[in-house]
């Protein structure tokens, strides 16, 4: 391809590389037992319930390098209530939830919770 043309096709690609912008999340976050402790947890989500979701899934993470992040997905256990069991809070110090969901559009939404286990 010569330049021109090339120049042509990235125009044309370049919208598809965008990232997918997410929503806000309006959800209650409750973690059981609280305050947390290092141990498996309960992750509980409310979302309105006008807020059709396919999917919810929570990455758990820590503010320091070098910890593998806890990743579940939720199940929904009636309308606007997800959860997660067994969610393993594995060590002390700050903490970062992700919970990523879909509507069934394929509209992301995105909150995050921070808290510390001391």
């Amino acid at each position: 391809m010569r330049g021109p043309t090339l120049f042509a096709l990235l125009l044309l690609l370049l919208p598809a590389c965008k990232p997918v912008k997410a929503e806000p999340l309006e959800a209650e976050v409750v973690i059981t037992p609280w305050p947390p402790q290092v141990r498996p947890s309960q992750i509980l989500i409310r979302v309105p319930r006008s807020l059709d979701l396919v999917s919810v899934k929570v990455v758990g993470d820590m503010t320091h390098a070098g910890m593998i992040p806890v990743e579940a997905d939720a199940v929904k256990t009636e309308d606007g209530v997800w959860r997660v069991e067994g969610f393993d809070l594995n060590m002390r110090g700050d903490w970062i939830l992700t919970i990523t969901a879909k509507d069934g559009e394929g509209t992301k939404y995105v909150k995050e919770v921070r808290f510390t286990i001391r």
